[in-house]
């Protein structure tokens, strides 16, 4: 069968589908997480805060490094290159870029994987406040129970629709 994180690369275009087509609706503008962080960060030849400035360069140099402060980084991270970035740092960089991209749909494929507990509780604080529509995959139960209001279950005889909580679909 195919995986769940393959769905997500489909929707995003990156893969293609075997059969039927995905549209997004006309005004959506969607925000992409993938599991794979190389997928997003290029060659890591970059520093942080051009990385960042890249995708708002209308903006200030303070609102770039506002962004990048927001995420944990300090004045003396924003010059490091991407390439010495651990996972975590990685996560929050491309968490960094999401925000200043304001997409109104979120595809987040594995978003707590490089995560410590404290980085997971706050992405699911945010993601609660989120206005937009969040589609993910996510191993971490704790996290699908604090973020979840749907689940689509994938299975080789087709997709479960279960509106309600995490906890509603175990029952």
């Amino acid at each position: 069968g195919i995986g769940k994180s393959t769905l997500l690369k489909i929707a995003m275009g990156d893969t293609e589908s075997d059969e039927g087509i995905l549209e997004w609706g006309h005004e959506t503008r969607t925000g992409y997480f993938a599991q794979d962080h190389h997928e997003v960060l290029g060659d890591g030849s970059s520093t942080l805060h051009d990385w960042l400035w890249d995708f708002c360069p209308t903006e200030s140099i303070g609102y770039v490094r506002g962004h990048l402060a927001q995420m944990l980084f300090t004045k003396d991270d924003v010059n490091k290159r991407i390439n010495s970035l651990s996972g975590g740092e990685a996560a929050r960089l491309i968490f960094s870029r999401l925000a200043v991209m304001h997409p109104n749909v979120l595809v987040l494929d594995e978003p707590t994987n490089h995560l410590d507990l404290e980085g997971i509780g706050a992405l699911a604080e945010a993601l609660c406040g989120y206005e937009g529509t969040v589609i993910f995959v996510s191993h971490d139960r704790w996290f699908v129970s604090e973020v979840a209001t749907r689940i689509f279950e994938i299975t080789p005889s087709g997709v479960q629709d279960y509106r309600g909580s995490y906890e509603d679909y175990l029952i």
